[in-house]
């Protein structure tokens, strides 16, 4: 809502652009999605919708279309390729690095809570509420 008032309040500035429906839906779409995805998104987005159509706009005219299907064909080609040569083999590929492991060193992989309730501490929260 209050993205919708701005831009109604006023029409000629950047909260016009600002679509929130549209950014939460990327989180129901790329479920594993992390900063680093959004990141990068929003790096990608804002040279090509931003700098090159207003520093060069016959070019972002012409050709952006064009990126996005690239782009958008990429990342399937590379998913197609990713299976056919990685996961459907026989018994798939084990690949060892760290990115596979560090999850077992956390406390989510652990099975521990954050916090626990000792005797000293007997709730999450204060003590004492004033």
């Amino acid at each position: 809502m209050p993205f919708y008032v701005l831009a109604r309040r006023y029409p000629l500035s950047w909260y016009r652009y600002v679509n929130i429906p549209v950014f939460f839906a990327g989180v129901t779409a790329i479920p594993p999605a992390t900063g680093v995805n959004y990141a990068s998104w929003a790096i990608v987005g804002f040279v090509f919708n931003y700098a090159i159509r207003k520093y060069h706009e016959r070019w972002w005219t012409r050709y952006n279309y064009v990126l996005a299907a690239g782009l958008d064909a990429g990342v399937a080609l590379a998913l197609v390729a990713m299976f056919l040569f990685v996961a459907l083999p026989t018994g798939g590929a084990e690949l060892e690095w760290w990115g596979n492991t560090v999850w077992l060193n956390t406390l989510d992989g652990m099975g521990m809570p954050l916090k626990m309730v000792t005797e000293e501490q007997p709730t999450f929260g204060p003590t004492e509420w004033s």
